[in-house]
């Protein structure tokens, strides 16, 4: 799922100023991280230690990362740990730990399935968390309560014509770019026919679980990062994230066995994960229709055909 807005403007000479106030002695080395949509991120080195700077408009996904550190306290869940958070120059900042790894997308078949384990433990766990003092779907806000009182509202809502930010107008896209009408609605109403499957499943979710959010090392998940999207939804959507980008890996059978193991809920697995992966890709053709990159559009779009041929479900 797409959260993309405009970074914070921060240079060098600014974060050096905020560094010596954390820091009693010099940084050895910073630089600019390549990635992060909605966030100013940066690599440093103090003490011969690496860290990781990040700086955004706003604190919710450092507050939650904090919430969660505390929540898993004693569990051995692949987080960044929190060192340092608050406000600069306008913005919020955090400063964690760096975590040493690659993305998993480099790996090979055999090695992304020998990273299965960790991954599966990881997200159970996460999956697990008691959430009896929340309620809603959707988007967390500032008191960790969902956003809409159900989930087929969150869906309705995530793909409504009227937005605020990086999706208002969207719908000229229809209009304006490749982005084709009458495949998205047909898409679209598929999956408004799926979501009843995952009404009533509400589970704490990362919704961006993809390979440029995690890190393995040695063939173990060692973390997992950018949690700014943040959900309460049907844990499907974090696996459907993975599953999809690895579509001839047949990873949705090895979930599900595994997380029936777990006892976990998996009754009606294929539907719901056909309705997670319909999301997932609507919102990726729209922001890739967005970013005029025709390419990356017609990838995910004949992606998500290929799964609905996969597991015999009619197009529209």
């Amino acid at each position: 799922m797409s959260y993309a807005t405009v970074k914070p403007k921060i240079d060098l000479d600014e974060i050096n100023i905020l560094l010596e106030k954390i820091f009693p002695y010099p940084v050895e080395q910073i630089e600019e991280a390549p990635t992060g949509k909605i966030k100013k991120v940066y690599f440093l080195k103090y003490m011969g230690k690496a860290y990781v700077i990040r700086f955004s408009k706003d604190d919710k996904e450092f507050k939650f990362e904090k919430y969660l550190q505390e929540a898993l306290k004693g569990e051995d869940f692949p987080l960044a740990k929190l060192l340092y958070n608050g406000s600069f120059n306008n913005y919020y900042y955090a400063i964690s730990e760096k975590i040493e790894g690659v993305a998993i997308n480099t790996l090979s078949e055999k090695e992304v399935k020998n990273t299965l384990p960790s991954i599966m433990e990881a997200l159970t766990k996460l999956h697990s968390i008691d959430l009896a003092e929340a309620t809603g779907y959707g988007w967390l806000d500032s008191n960790r309560d969902g956003t809409f009182d159900t989930f087929t509202g969150f869906l309705q809502s995530f793909f409504s014509r009227e937005q605020e930010g990086f999706w208002k107008g969207w719908y000229d896209l229809f209009e304006n770019s490749f982005l084709d009408y009458d495949i998205f609605k047909g898409l679209y109403k598929k999956m408004m026919e799926l979501a009843p499957y995952c009404e009533g499943r509400r589970y704490l979710t990362h919704t961006d679980f993809h390979y440029n959010n995690l890190i393995i090392n040695n063939l173990k998940l060692v973390g997992i990062i950018d949690w700014g999207g943040v959900s309460y939804l049907d844990f499907i959507f974090d696996l459907a994230r993975l599953i999809m980008e690895f579509p001839d890996y047949n990873l949705l059978n090895e979930f599900q066995a595994f997380y029936k193991e777990n006892n976990m809920d998996t009754s009606n697995f294929n539907q719901r994960f056909l309705c997670a992966a319909l999301c997932h890709s609507l919102d990726g053709m729209r922001f890739w229709a967005k970013l005029g990159s025709i390419e990356a559009y017609k990838s995910i779009l004949d992606n998500v055909l290929m799964i609905l041929n996969k597991y015999e479900i009619s197009r529209f």
